[in-house]
């Protein structure tokens, strides 16, 4: 170790700024981005945004599985389509979200049949990306205690129609988490911990259900380290406007522009600081006048703060870090190096 002397005190500190503070025993993290469009085209920024983290893989969804179809059947819906093949240093992990309601009543032969249906779509849907096959099928389902058996059955059956080499990973809740006696353990290679949706959003207030740090000390702190499973994480980048009429929940208001909630003529602060009340009929946003509108927003100080906490709390192992989700316009919001410093809290 006596070359250490020679080197000069301005080249160590840029050595242990390059390697993160080498001294700390810190897991690799492979970040990326979920990619929940209907047509995958990334423009220029969103194209960038996969490079600046280092990603060499990207999730993408493949489709919704639902029963809409002529007789109830379980079909593929909004499926996911390709403009372009993708390019050979980007490989696909492809996601199929299934609706809870697919799962009831379903006997082992019709589970049977469906995974056949989702390992051939998705094949399908892989070539059309200009992809030979996956290393990794993720499945995204919110199960419950009544849908447990037949899900797990069903990932079971998934995993017999797909190569012995390709990893079965499922999504995972923060209930499903601390619930881990009556949630099973789903039958996976690993699990993808969904870090958002974790409040309640229908319920009428002045709160955040998109990122709730009290929720993830309540559900988390003395449980995810114990989790049986290896875990990945997927915090959330995005923002929405969540419509009250009479104190119910009416939806989210995909045409309201967030701007509008800043200008006195139309809304007006109500109760909280989130809270707005309309003055007047937005009809191009489908509001009506008395509706109030919880704007719910991912701001830097929380996402920093949650992954402080993961960090503190999760088992130290390789995994994936993945953001909700790839969108030019929620890029504008956070910026590569704010992404990139979530990152390296890890």
């Amino acid at each position: 170790m006596h070359f250490l002397r020679y080197i000069p005190v301005i080249g160590i500190l840029l050595l242990s700024l390059l390697c993160g503070g080498c001294g700390r025993l810190q897991p690799p993290v492979a970040a990326s981005y979920y990619y929940w469009k209907t047509v995958y085209n990334p423009d220029s920024a969103e194209q960038s945004a996969i490079r600046n983290v280092g990603a060499n893989r990207i999730f993408v969804r493949i489709m919704d599985v639902d029963n809409q179809g002529r007789n109830g059947e379980a079909i593929p819906v909004s499926a996911v389509s390709f403009a372009n093949p993708l390019p050979d240093t980007l490989d696909v992990v492809p996601v199929v979200y299934i609706v809870n309601n697919v799962l009831k009543e379903q006997s082992a032969d019709q589970l049977e049949v469906l995974a056949a249906n989702i390992s051939r779509f998705v094949s399908g849907k892989l070539k059309q990306a200009g992809k030979r096959g996956f290393d990794e099928l993720q499945i995204d389902c919110d199960w419950t205690a009544t849908t447990r058996d037949n899900y797990f059955t069903l990932l079971d059956a998934i995993r017999t129609h797909i190569s012995d080499t390709v990893r079965l990973t499922a999504t995972l809740r923060l209930h499903q988490v601390r619930n881990l006696r009556s949630s099973g353990i789903p039958p996976a290679d690993r699990v993808l911990l969904m870090c958002y949706n974790m409040g309640n959003l229908r319920q009428y207030g002045d709160h955040n259900s998109i990122l709730d740090l009290g929720e993830m000390e309540v559900y988390l702190k003395d449980f995810l380290s114990e989790y049986p499973l290896p875990v990945d994480i997927a915090l959330p980048l995005f923002s929405w406007s969540v419509v009250f009429r009479n104190h119910a929940y009416a939806g989210i208001s995909k045409r309201l522009n967030p701007m509008l909630l800043s200008d006195t003529a139309i809304f007006a602060p109500h109760g909280g600081t989130s809270l707005y009340r309309l003055k007047t009929t937005l009809p191009d946003a489908g509001l009506r006048k008395g509706d109030v509108v919880r704007r719910e927003e991912t701001r830097w100080e929380d996402l920093s703060a949650a992954a402080d906490f993961l960090a503190k709390h999760k088992r130290k192992e390789e995994f994936t870090l993945l953001f909700y989700h790839l969108d030019s316009q929620l890029l504008k919001v956070f910026s590569n190096e704010q992404l990139q410093e979530i990152v390296y809290r890890f």
